[in-house]
């Protein structure tokens, strides 16, 4: 799987661990690493993630997968996918500034306090939400 500026296709979905290690996962076409069009499913042991910075920018990320076997694309797991990647990521990442705006709808305008709270705020959610997901995540899956 590799992604170029986020492009490209990238596994997704990852389910059925087994004792062996192996799991069952879905590889999508993602567009700026959104998961759009689901191609197949298969069994397959993941390996580490190479990332190589772009020569004008951007970057190239690569991540090693033995593929074990193919099974049939589960409409459940794309749903799920599609739930977790097009409604509560985004409103994780913008609830919150929807709800500052109606408690404090003068930040930015003289209100220091408020306005120095949303932009660290900001900075914290955006950037710091993501990673503990993706730690999370990878941790509670066995994932490397």
């Amino acid at each position: 799987m590799s992604t170029w500026n986020g492009i490209g296709t990238k596994y997704l979905g990852f389910s059925h661990r087994q004792p062996d290690g192996t799991h069952h996962a879905t590889e999508w076409f993602v567009i700026s690493y959104m998961p759009v069009v689901p191609l197949r499913r298969y069994r397959l042991v993941v390996g580490t993630t190479q990332y190589a910075p772009g020569a004008v920018g951007g970057g190239t990320s690569t991540t090693a997968h033995r593929v074990l076997g193919r099974s049939r694309v589960r409409v459940r797991d794309v749903l799920t996918t599609y739930l977790i990647w097009w409604v509560a990521g985004p409103a994780l990442v913008l609830g919150p500034f929807f709800l500052m705006a109606r408690v404090a709808p003068d930040a930015g305008r003289g209100s220091a306090f408020w306005s120095a709270a949303i932009v660290i705020g900001a900075l914290v959610w955006v950037v710091g939400l993501p990673l503990l997901l993706v730690s999370r995540s990878r941790r509670w899956r066995g994932l490397p």
